[in-house]
């Protein structure tokens, strides 16, 4: 006959909130930090209603306290010594912030862009940790950004409603008529444009794929594409048609259709030279001088190319944060203009050694999404690479936390993850068999 004899090693219950286990978080908890992260790397402006320009401020305390709580919380809501992945293009983001820092103590007046650089830095991390509960299926991670660009087309549209008057800024000197910023969440009209499009941009290739259901995509095109008209945002327009075009030619299956993609850009260009209210648009009042020099932005390019400046200058920048020129015109006249081209604005912020580095994580973004086996995925990463590829030739953001930046990071990251699972099944199924 056997004994048995009570454990005395058995343990009490474990003390709830101690044990080692990951918690999973409802989906709702990651759509609301990433739609928050969004929102703070969004370009609040304090200039909405002052001089015409493309460049807000980046600095906003307000801003940068939003950023450092999203990140906490990500951070608490993570299991310690959590998996993720990083993309090439994003560890080439990493080497470009930890080199503007190198070069940034060289600086005369160092903090202001060691300041941004580790908002740069919580950005990049916050991402990291995200690869579980969003990156990995990157379904996941397109929608949210969906949701997330929803959110802040919908402060747009209650900025009618708070403060019409405001919502509506005048043209002035760059042309006739008014175009819709935001008020709620200070945004110039370039960037509600650029919400528009990678609204409209994404709801039409989610509608195409069968990701959503035919009435709220719709809903969300025919918002988009009221945002690009109210904005009268010419790069948003034509960096989303770009973007559209590529994604069709990427994801045809043959040279033919390939070919037929082609047709589209041509058409629309047709569209806008024949119909009135489209040429209309597209002119938005300006004359014939003010077109070829891109509403002024060539001055600006004009002047950081010919700026004389020394070998070190040239190599690590004048600093982050420093996107504009000062220009002398007439009887010395002193004028300050925008950048509004991300290159340029690179070289001039970083130098020339942070202009290759982020070059080369576009290219290596390419090459991700070239690379994405799933139509879908390849589609919505080609859209938003293709929107910042032709958007960074006309507007700022790649040198520092932007959303032109997470569109790249984002486009990178799903369609490394897309390759990364196509990979595992592949493997799986071998196993199986």
């Amino acid at each position: 006959m056997s004994i048995t004899y009570p454990r005395a090693n058995r343990l009490a219950p474990a003390v709830p909130g101690t044990v080692e286990g990951e918690i999973e978080r409802p989906a709702w908890f990651w759509l609301m930090l990433w739609c928050l992260f969004v929102l703070g790397v969004q370009p609040w402006s304090s200039r909405v209603a002052a001089p015409q320009g493309t460049t807000g401020s980046t600095n906003s305390i307000a801003k940068g306290v939003l950023l450092g709580v999203v990140f906490l919380v990500a951070l608490a809501a993570t299991k310690p010594g959590f998996r993720t992945r990083v993309n090439p293009a994003s560890w080439l983001y990493v080497m470009y912030v930890l080199f503007a820092c190198a070069t940034a103590f060289l600086l005369a007046q160092p903090m202001g862009p060691l300041t941004r650089l580790a908002r740069f830095l919580i950005g990049l991390v916050f991402v990291f940790l995200l690869w579980r509960p969003l990156v990995q299926v990157p379904e996941r991670l397109v929608r949210v950004h969906l949701w997330a660009h929803l959110l802040l087309a919908a402060t747009v549209v209650l900025s009618l409603v708070y403060d019409p008057g405001q919502a509506w800024r005048p043209l002035s000197s760059l042309g006739t008529g008014s175009r819709l910023q935001g008020v709620i969440i200070p945004m110039l009209p370039p960037r509600v444009g650029e919400v528009g499009a990678v609204l409209l941009g994404l709801a039409l290739i989610g509608l195409v794929c069968r990701k959503l259901s035919p009435l709220p995509a719709l809903a969300l095109i025919g918002l988009g594409g009221v945002l690009i008209a109210a904005s009268r945002t010419r790069t948003s327009a034509a960096a989303l048609a770009f973007g559209l075009v590529i994604a069709l030619i990427i994801t045809r299956k043959t040279w033919l259709g390939r070919i037929a993609c082609l047709a589209v850009p041509g058409l629309l260009g047709l569209a806008f030279m024949t119909i009135g209210s489209l040429h209309t648009w597209l002119l938005r009042g300006q004359g014939t001088r003010q077109i070829t020099s891109l509403s002024g932005r060539t001055t600006s390019w004009q002047a950081v190319v010919d700026e004389k400046v020394s070998t070190q200058t040239a190599i690590i920048g004048h600093g982050l944060g420093n996107k504009r020129v000062l220009l002398t015109r007439g009887e010395g006249d002193v004028d300050v203009m925008a950048i509004d081209n991300s290159w340029l604005g690179l070289y001039w912020e970083t130098g020339l050694l942070a202009v290759a580095i982020v070059a080369v994580a576009l290219i290596f973004a390419w090459v991700s999404v070239l690379r994405a086996p799933t139509p879908y995925i390849r589609a919505c990463g080609a859209l938003l690479l293709a929107y910042v590829t032709a958007a960074s030739l006309n507007e700022s953001g790649l040198s520092d936390l932007s959303s032109m930046t997470v569109h790249l990071l984002v486009a990178a990251a799903i369609c490394d993850a897309d390759r990364i699972r196509h990979r595992r099944r592949e493997l799986a199924s071998s196993a199986a068999h």
